[in-house]
């Protein structure tokens, strides 16, 4: 768990240099967006998991973080649209209009 979480604060920790240079492009934002969403959903669920049947109960937060993150995904369609910009980036066609 903490391997992937530190893996994506540097991923966005990079971003963050690359931007302030002015260097960072949509594509590789969508890309680091899209990967830190599915790492801490699958994180929630580990520690959930982790907790047994209290990690659906309000003692612990773990549950109502993969909600929250859940519904990220949902009204933006992150998953799938920062998927179709990564393509676009990598193939050059666009998957959309």
């Amino acid at each position: 768990m903490i391997t992937e979480i530190t893996k994506a604060q540097l991923l966005t920790f990079r971003l963050g240099q690359l931007r302030n240079d002015g260097r960072a492009t949509s594509a590789q934002i969508s890309m680091a967006k899209r990967n830190n969403v599915d790492m801490a959903l699958k994180v929630c669920r580990e520690a959930r998991q982790i907790h047994g049947a209290m990690g659906i109960s309000n003692e612990y937060s773990c549950m109502r973080h993969m909600a929250n993150l859940e519904s990220v995904v949902t009204y933006e369609g992150t998953h799938d649209i920062h998927l179709l910009i990564t393509g676009m980036d990598i193939t050059g066609n666009p998957a959309f209009k």
